[in-house]
This record gives structure tokens, C-alpha cells and sequence, in this order.
């Protein structure tokens, strides 16, 4: 299982993709949308690849609740012990 670190740093990569912005602007206080500049077609796009990246699903409705970097940590590290405690 990948801790809270490794976690943004999976999502730092992708971020910076995406968005083509520094790194270290991708911090877990900040705001996708405001403070990254991730217009809504860049949001999905993260959520696609970030999905891709962790082979993991968020759930369609809370989508629109993962405001900050720290919610998609959050999301992402609930999903992969969600996914490694049902194949134990």
C-alpha cells in the first residue's frame, strides 16, 4: 500500500501533465481549481488519469467533492485500502 507521500507524488506527476504547472504548486492545501487553475475539463482529465495511474474508480458522485489536493489523497489512499482489503 502507497503512503500519503507517494500518493502526491503519483499525483504531482500526473498533475503536472495535465496542467503543465510546477510541481511544487501541487501541495495538499491546494485548491484544484483555484489555486491550480484546473478549469472543468482539466478536472475530469485529472480524475481519468489519476484513475489510471492508482487503477482504482472514485465514485461518480463524490467527484465534485474533491475541492483540494488533500481530497484526492484522501479519496485515492481510501480506494487503494478499500481495493487491497477486499482482495485479502
Amino acid at each position: 500500500m502507497q503512503n500519503e507521500t507517494q500518493i502526491l507524488d503519483k499525483i504531482r506527476i500526473v498533475v503536472t501533465e495535465i496542467l503543465e504547472i510546477n510541481p511544487e504548486d501541487i501541495i495538499p492545501s491546494a485548491n484544484i481549481r483555484d489555486d491550480l487553475r484546473a478549469d472543468s475539463l482539466a478536472s475530469a482529465e485529472i480524475v481519468m488519469a489519476l484513475e489510471d495511474a492508482f487503477n482504482i474508480q472514485f465514485d461518480e458522485n463524490k467527484v465534485n467533492e474533491l475541492i483540494y489536493v488533500k481530497d484526492l489523497i484522501a479519496a485515492i489512499s481510501q480506494q487503494l485500502t478499500e481495493s487491497t482489503s477486499t482482495v485479502e
